[in-house]
């Protein structure tokens, strides 16, 4: 005789009925809504072995973006099947279409002109979405929370079963039989396996489906044998591999990606894990220990409370049990004090969670998976690996950000290998800029966050290699190979040079120089500079020969520098924004020791831009702000620039631009230099009404960016100009006229 149990995957009363009913029921033989060909996974497989949530990944070998994940959590009731029909030694069948038939009849869809659907006005609400519309006569926003309230938080009454078989088959006979062509094929493959299983004598047979399934495995008897056959003959085929990987519960979460309805993972693994009179204030109990983790006010009276508040409204809302949305409420108002934040960390901790899956190394088998379990090893990186939510490599109570250092072989080896693995798609790690922290070359701070997905990806930089190294190598040659402008290449180039690739970066070189002689865009030249310095000085740290590049940048300074004042003309506000951030990284980088050829080349660039009248005046005035603190002009030529910059001739928008391009990033240059503060206050203070009030904008942008105490210095100055006119009497600039400074504090918001 053939038991159904129609369950929803992944839900936890469905899973705790199903447990209940498969010991009382001792069947002698178990089928799951599973593609049968995954079945083989599960040879000589210890399910014990592996931490749920894990996932059992089905790909096309021939062409990797074909692949399918079953996901299975601990409340999953297939993850219960199997771990009965193991305990229970009975066999263990799955019994849904192939994915070898359901990878080729997807490429035959994709290959073949599609028949129009149906148009949705003329299907009916029931028939579009049955389960939606009977959420919504039982007053439920989605289907999710009816099905919930109405099947899921029975965690114990077996008969429930009967009962949705029944409504399913109501459903779908007011559907009218309209099903999807996949969903028949499905459906006729899960009874011809089961007829199989009846042919083979057993005598109790278990059949764990999907709900919706239900009604179309219910008296097999009605359903031609011979039809089904029919259409599942000559169906093609694809060949296919598996793999079990670790997954997360944010995967599992609906708003993750996967679109199985499951929005709680932590609260269902509580709901099917604890007992039913219990889960509640277990919850709450954790919201608790979490909040006082944070620093927040959260006691063993909230929680109380906070129990007592779900109870009552799962009471007036007539549920058998407080449900998500019961649950979050109560918090809401009892924890959070109305606070919608500390309701986001309680989401993302109790509600979704961050739990990770455990999958023994032997399931694992290819040669670059066994490479990188080697590698971790090596680089005593194995215990972030698998690891799910954010963390910081090395972090410490005292250095929450912790940091690798270089000259440490076992750091080396880890920035290796997470460069190695970004080159394959990977991107595991995230490398933090730490220049503003002063740690130099020789450290890197790294920001991990670990995907099941990775898992697949590894999968697809096996056709590059059979080692991590191989496969990047491989990979990035390719790479450089299609790229054809100089900042992805000169880019590329550090990461291969940064991940401990010994043939790519010879090969990147090479593309580099030829790509070069061809490029006249001096931006391009701009661009990449920064990067092939960087390049130089990470060679001497990871003992790199970057010779090559050496040649380079004594080619491209040369040509930026000539190209550069042309570059500056002709262009707006936009473009000049953009070209003055190439300019001051430019400027950053020009530093080489033992090359002040450089700067004297650089010198001359930035002087005929600042002469140049066609130049826009942003550039200008930040040509201006460089020569000055590279101590290549004077303070009274600077001052006699701007003085002509700021002269009753020019337009105010220029001059407001220049000014704009001149004080850039910082206002100390007016603050130590008292003559070129009068200037500007001379400028501001003779300009007409509608002048200034035209240039106001523009300058306001430009004193916001400064820092409060320069800004607070500033208001001093404008506040007590005669100490202005004195400081400026002791740097012999008192020729320069005294300063009215009313227009300054109206800048600055000084009444």
């Amino acid at each position: 005789m053939t038991h159904l149990f129609g369950i929803r995957h992944h839900g936890p009363g469905s899973a705790k009925r199903l447990v209940s009913a498969l010991r009382h029921l001792q069947p002698d033989c178990l089928l799951i809504e599973a593609p049968s060909d995954a079945e083989a996974a599960l040879s000589g497989l210890n399910l014990s072995d592996m931490t749920p949530p894990v996932a059992l990944l089905l790909y096309n070998a021939a062409d990797l973006s074909q692949a399918s994940w079953l996901p299975f959590a601990s409340f999953s009731p297939e993850w219960q099947a199997m771990l009965y029909a193991r305990e229970a030694d009975i066999p263990l069948v799955f019994m849904d279409l192939p994915t070898e038939m359901q990878f080729a009849l997807d490429q035959q869809e994709k290959e073949t002109l599609l028949i129009p659907k149906m148009p949705q006005e003329t299907i009916s609400e029931l028939q579009r979405d049955p389960m939606g519309y009977m959420a919504r006569l039982a007053g439920y926003p989605d289907t999710e929370r009816w099905w919930d309230a109405a099947f899921e938080h029975n965690l114990e009454e077996v008969s429930v079963f009967a009962l949705i078989t029944e409504m399913m088959g109501a459903l779908r006979e007011s559907k009218g039989g309209f099903e999807t062509p996949e969903t028949l094929l499905r459906e006729a493959w899960m009874r011809q396996t089961l007829r199989k299983a009846e042919k083979k004598g057993f005598q109790r047979i278990a059949v764990v489906c999907g709900a919706w399934h239900a009604p179309a495995l219910h008296n097999l008897k009605t359903f031609d044998s011979k039809k089904d056959a029919a259409m599942l003959r000559g169906l093609p085929k694809v060949k296919i591999k598996h793999t079990w990987i670790p997954w997360t519960y944010e995967r599992l979460a609906l708003q993750s990606g996967y679109g199985a309805g499951v929005i709680s993972p932590a609260w269902y693994e509580q709901l099917f894990h604890a007992p039913a009179s219990e889960v509640v204030g277990h919850w709450m109990v954790q919201v608790a220990r979490l909040l006082r983790a944070e620093g927040l006010e959260a006691s063993a009276a909230h929680a109380t409370e906070a129990v007592r508040l779900a109870e009552s409204l799962s009471a007036l809302r007539e549920k058998p049990l407080p449900g998500l949305q019961e649950l979050e409420e109560a918090a809401l108002a009892v924890f959070c004090g109305g606070s919608t934040l500390p309701l986001e960390l309680i989401r993302k901790k109790l509600v979704i969670g961050e739990k990770a899956g455990h999958v023994p190394d032997n399931v694992s088998s290819s040669p670059l998976q066994r490479d990188l379990e080697e590698r971790l090893k090596a680089a005593r990186l194995q215990k972030y690996w698998g690891t799910s939510g954010m963390q910081w490599l090395k972090a410490t109570s005292a250095n929450p950000q912790g940091g690798v250092d270089l000259r440490e072989t076992a750091d080396l080896l880890k920035s290796q290998l997470l460069h190695q693995l970004n080159l394959l798609d990977i991107p595991w790690g995230a490398s933090v800029d730490a220049s503003q922290g002063n740690l130099g070359t020789f450290r890197e701070i790294w920001k991990l966050n670990w995907q099941p997905e990775f898992l697949i990806r590894l999968i697809e930089a096996a056709t590059w290699g059979n080692s991590i190294l191989e496969a990047a190598e491989a990979r990035t040659q390719r790479r450089a190979a299609d790229l054809d402008r100089l900042p992805e290449l000169s880019d590329l180039t550090l990461l291969a040079l940064k991940g401990g690739l010994s043939a790519a970066p010879g090969a990147l070189i090479q593309r580099l120089s030829a790509v070069a002689a061809l490029d006249r865009d001096v931006f391009h030249l701009m661009d990449c500079l920064p990067t092939l310095i960087n390049i130089t000085r990470y060679g001497d740290v990871r003992k790199t020969d970057v010779a090559a590049i050496g040649a380079l940048i004594e080619e491209f300074i040369p040509r930026i520098c000539i190209a550069l004042p042309g570059a500056c003309t002709g262009i707006d506000e936009t473009v000049a924004q953009e070209v003055l951030k190439r300019i001051l990284t430019l400027q950053r980088a020009i530093h080489l020791p033992g090359k002040a050829a450089y700067l004297v080349l650089w010198k001359t660039a930035l002087l005929k831009t600042v002469e140049q009248a066609a130049a826009h005046p942003l550039l200008r005035g930040a040509c201006a702000r460089i020569l000055f603190e590279e101590k290549f002009e004077l303070p009274a030529q600077t001052g006699r620039r701007m003085h002509f910059a700021l002269s009753r001739g020019q337009a105010t928008l220029t001059a407001a631009f220049w000014v704009e391009g001149f004080l850039h990033g910082s206002g100390l240059l007016l603050i130590h230099q008292p003559a070129l503060w009068g200037i500007l206050d001379e400028w501001l203070s003779g300009l007409e009404e509608l002048a200034f009030t035209e240039a106001l904008p523009m300058l306001r942008r430009t004193f916001s960016g400064f820092s409060k105490a320069e800004r607070r210095k500033m208001l001093g100055m404008a506040a007590n100009p005669e100490a202005v006119v004195s400081l400026r009497a002791e740097a012999h600039s008192s020729s320069l006229p005294a300063p009215n400074s009313d227009a300054v504090r109206l800048l600055l918001g000084l009444p």
